[in-house]
């Protein structure tokens, strides 16, 4: 879709988009090790959650004496006091406080590389362990004022880890790492005052989510967005005001850095479209926490300090069909943060960049050709129809006027050259004839059989897709009416927008994309107010896609709906769709 001068490394992201599907989606395989670890810092405690395979407990308690089940496993493992994973500060070991061991479920995960190719090596990574029932040891270690960790997992002589052992990591709720493997001892360096900075000195397996301050620009068929996310640290730095990590995020305090962000960040970035300056049709700030596999957002009731939060701040701006360009004028520098990440997306694909001080701006241009905006229009009528040769309607006519023009004995009498007149009419038809189309195509009344219906019902859902990209609600509802029917109008949208407007996990409205398999289970025609109507019970598979904050989330759905499809005015409409089911 885009022009062939598309730089290679910007191709080469485009063809490995489908393996990124959120920013923090582990590429180690770790989440399917048999053992996995969770490494919590809390108050002033370390906190180490253990999944142990029955297979590895010999590792983890090396003076465990032999058994025969898990269960008995899991009870001598309560009477040992050495355990191969240790806790160690610069004074020395620590011991833990507290210790619990039992038997539980392993603790389902998503890995969607689990047993596939690695398309980097082309090797199969491992897949999830078949045993479901693991050994759950749960430990507590006092670390109060302490800056340097170092976690040691049980090792061979030459210092690497003697079992596999997977594992997570965060400080509070905010994440310090995304799944690694525990394949040596790791030094965690703590930050008291803020978790955001607490990570482990060894950069392979930190967090990669340590930049302060992103922008992302979204082109997109009927809107252009600007997103922003930034850490409340910053926004309160830049409107002088006091930062305390650890402070509870209440409803006062979300309403006030709502209000704060909104005030602040305003036409602070200003942007063009084809060189006009345009001002925001709308713009919205939502609270998030990062995760293992993206961002959600944070709920109102929920407890979560204001370190650990990134606030998302995002301007929209409507477009009625794509622009030539945008830009962006970057203006949020400090002497701290002079280096921005961005990422610009379209309908091509990726593109990502960053703003300086010496190059502030964030420019988009359409290197688009061959691009058609999603299809939105009413889908006509088709009539069966029949075609009849000119030549034979053009005979019979000419047989039933010569049948017509017999001179009677009261034309006789009138018309004294009947040769004559015949040649006039003759010479008369040869060029009429041949100016004639050589055959006449005339609509036929019939019945639809269940192809052509599933060729409809597909058309319109696809097209339901393309009017829901419309983000302006009164546009919206033009949009619609080309495809549902005016009666219950109202209704019908509702029961739609259940489908097409799903919620994703980072809290915004996802769009349907990719509608395919459908099956038709069931049919009845009837006639409604006169129109003819087809009352289907359907499934068919989509694609749930969301590009927000920096990475793009995707949800395989199957829905099962009982539609009704009205022909009216000539275009076939949806006039009742009532969801079944949505898995």
């Amino acid at each position: 879709m885009g022009k062939i001068l598309i730089p290679i490394w910007l191709f080469i992201t485009i063809l490995l988009s489908p393996l990124i599907r959120a920013e923090f989606i582990s590429l180690t395989g770790a989440e399917t090790a048999p053992n996995i670890a969770k490494i919590e810092i809390l108050n002033n405690s370390l906190h180490i959650s253990l999944e142990i395979s029955a297979a590895d407990a010999g590792t983890f308690w090396p003076k465990l004496p032999p058994a025969e089940s898990i269960y008995e496993i899991a009870r001598l493992a309560q009477t040992q006091k050495e355990f191969a994973i240790e806790v160690h500060s610069p004074e020395g070991k620590i011991e833990p406080t507290t210790t619990s061991i039992r038997i539980a479920e392993r603790k389902p995960r998503n890995s969607p590389f689990a047993g596939k190719i690695d398309p980097r090596t082309g090797l199969r990574m491992p897949d999830f362990p078949s045993d479901k029932t693991i050994i759950l040891a749960n430990m507590e270690f006092p670390i109060k004022g302490l800056s340097n960790l170092e976690i040691r997992p049980p090792q061979n002589t030459d210092g690497t880890a003697s079992v596999t052992i997977g594992f997570t990591s965060q400080h509070g709720h905010t994440p310090v790492s995304g799944f690694q493997y525990l394949s040596q001892t790791e030094t965690l360096k703590i930050d008291w005052k803020d978790p955001w900075n607490t990570h482990f000195e060894n950069q392979n397996i930190s967090q990669h989510n340590r930049y302060p301050l992103r922008s992302f620009l979204y082109v997109e068929p009927h809107q252009v967005r600007h997103e922003i996310l930034l850490r409340p640290r910053d926004l309160l730095q830049w409107t002088d005001q006091s930062f305390n990590a650890w402070q509870p995020l209440t409803t006062q305090r979300r309403r006030k850095l709502q209000e704060t962000a909104e005030k602040f960040l305003l036409r602070k970035n200003p942007t063009t479209i084809d060189q006009a300056l345009v001002e925001p049709i709308s713009i919205e700030t939502v609270f998030l926490k990062a995760n293992n596999s993206g961002f959600t957002t944070v709920k109102e009731s929920e407890l979560i300090e204001i370190g650990s939060l990134l606030i998302g701040y995002r301007e929209k701006y409507h477009i009625k069909e794509l622009p030539q360009s945008v830009t962006i004028d970057w203006k949020i520098f400090t002497e701290s943060i002079n280096s921005v990440p961005t990422l610009i997306q379209d309908p091509a694909g990726p593109f990502p960049t960053h703003v300086m001080p010496d190059f502030p701006d964030i420019q988009w241009r359409n290197y688009l050709y061959d691009y058609r905006a999603p299809n939105s229009a009413p889908v006509p009528v088709k009539n069966t129809k029949t075609a009849i040769p000119m030549a034979v309607l053009f005979s019979f006519c000419f047989a039933v006027f010569f049948i017509l023009t017999l001179r009677s004995k009261k034309v006789e009498t009138k018309n004294k050259h009947p040769i004559l007149f015949y040649s006039i009419v003759i010479i008369c038809a040869v060029p009429i004839y041949y100016a004639l189309p050589s055959e006449l195509r005339v609509s036929l009344p019939g019945t639809i059989n269940k192809k052509e219906l599933k060729e409809i019902t597909e058309t319109l859902l696809v097209r339901l897709s393309a009017a829901y990209e419309e983000p302006q609600s009164e546009e919206l509802q033009v949009q619609l009416a080309n495809l549902v029917s005016r009666e219950k109008f109202s209704h019908t949208v509702n029961n739609l927008s259940q489908i097409y407007q799903p919620t994703t996990s980072s809290g915004n409205r996802g769009s349907i994309r990719s509608i395919r398999d459908l099956k038709i289970e069931h049919v009845d025609q009837l006639v409604i107010n006169g129109n003819k109507t087809f009352r289907i019970v359907g499934k068919w598979h989509s694609l749930i896609e969301d590009y927000s904050w920096g990475h793009m989330e995707q949800l395989p759905r199957e829905t099962r709906a009982s539609i009704e499809i009205t022909q009216s005015d000539n275009y076939w409409k949806i006039s009742a769709f009532i969801p079944l089911s949505i898995r």
